[in-house]
């Protein structure tokens, strides 16, 4: 296949008001040579990983029949991206696929919903050589395979230590956080003793989950709300429930509705979520994509691109998020439109400094 990458000079502005988050985009990556089932990650982008070098797509199913899903690691997304082979394929069925993905060193965490329950639901691969270390299923784990993988996280325990800190899942119809051993991917508080976190009334929709690293807090998608689960121990939080933040409208029968946990150096710490109540296309990328405390009060955003307001294609309002702390940047996929994202998120105030960087524009051909 043919392909060109193409360098523009990218640029913060200054002076925009003290409560609003910049994000500059820094790269953009046209997925739509690898969103087929037969050779890439599915019919289209569903997840994303992102450590600030490389990224790791999954996808989702909506070819009509039972096909594959898959993951593939990008690499060199910044300045000459390069699609890996994927790894991980599972005949997925229809409107159906990777709900999230979630990376720790050579860790790479996946969440699969096939409808049902499946010893797939839950993986964890080498980001690096894409083998497999664990599933959900295996019985020399004494592991089950009952349930559905509603999005994974990495926990980081309780206060960022304790015993409790793993490859955290949540599963619809389940009112628990569960959480599997990192390495050999058994339950650690066994498999029905994870701590609960129902909303009250109960209501499990789980859509996604991610964890603040410093607390270890817990944030869910549930139903498109905003879950927040305070910490009060190495395996439980506070009244044993979540509550709802954030304001947003709770839609039980959509999916793909994602968070990520930002602990910006120059933002502060932000909730990054996809407020989606409709399936329909035609949404606008700076309407559904926002951003709130961790308490819930909405702040707005402003995408930039050469200094001025960018604007995204308009999409269905399917987005999944992946912060790097290290590097300060936020990795996007849109269903959609097939595209890779990423936005830096700039020191405030100097902003314009940051046409020093580039954007990387890459296109590879059908």
């Amino acid at each position: 296949m043919n392909s060109t990458v193409a360098i523009l000079a990218v640029a913060g502005i200054a002076g925009a008001a003290s409560a609003q988050v910049q994000l500059d985009l820094r790269a953009v990556v046209d997925l739509s040579s690898i969103s087929n089932v037969n050779t890439g990650i599915g019919t289209n982008p569903s997840a994303v990983a992102w450590n600030g070098t490389d990224a790791w797509v999954a996808g989702y199913n909506s070819s009509g029949a039972t096909n594959s899903t898959a993951v593939v690691r990008v690499s060199n997304v910044l300045s000459a991206p390069a699609f890996g082979a994927r790894f991980g394929a599972f005949a997925t069925n229809n409107n159906r696929g990777i709900t999230s993905l979630a990376i720790q060193g050579d860790r790479l965490a996946v969440g699969l919903d096939n409808g049902a329950g499946s010893g797939d639901s839950v993986r964890q691969f080498s980001a690096s050589a894409g083998t497999l270390n664990w599933r959900i299923g295996d019985p020399a784990a004494g592991n089950d395979s009952t349930r559905r993988g509603n999005g994974v996280a990495f926990d980081p325990g309780f206060n960022g230590g304790g015993t409790n800190q793993g490859v955290a899942y949540l599963s619809i119809g389940g009112g628990r956080r569960h959480l599997l051993n990192t390495t050999t991917g058994q339950y650690i508080n066994g498999q029905n003793a994870g701590a609960i976190i129902n909303f009250a009334p109960t209501a499990t929709t789980w859509r996604d989950l991610a964890f603040d690293p410093a607390t270890g807090d817990l944030y869910t998608r549930e139903a498109n709300r905003i879950g927040r689960a305070v910490r009060s121990g190495d395996n439980a939080f506070t009244g044993s429930a979540s509550t709802a933040i954030g304001g947003l409208t709770a839609v039980t029968t959509v999916d793909s509705q994602n968070i990520a946990f930002v602990n910006s150096s120059t933002a502060g710490n932000l909730l990054i979520v996809n407020d989606r109540t409709v399936v329909n296309p035609g949404q606008a990328f700076g309407t559904v994509v926002r951003a709130f405390t961790p308490t819930g009060t909405s702040v707005p955003l402003q995408f930039l691109l050469n200094g001025s307001a960018w604007s995204a294609p308009t999409g269905n309002g399917a987005y999944d998020f992946s912060y790097d702390a290290a590097t300060n940047s936020l990795a996007v996929v849109d269903f959609a439109n097939r595209n890779l994202y990423v936005f830096q998120i700039p020191t405030p105030g100097a902003a314009a400094l940051l046409g020093l960087g580039s954007l990387a524009a890459f296109r590879r051909r059908r």
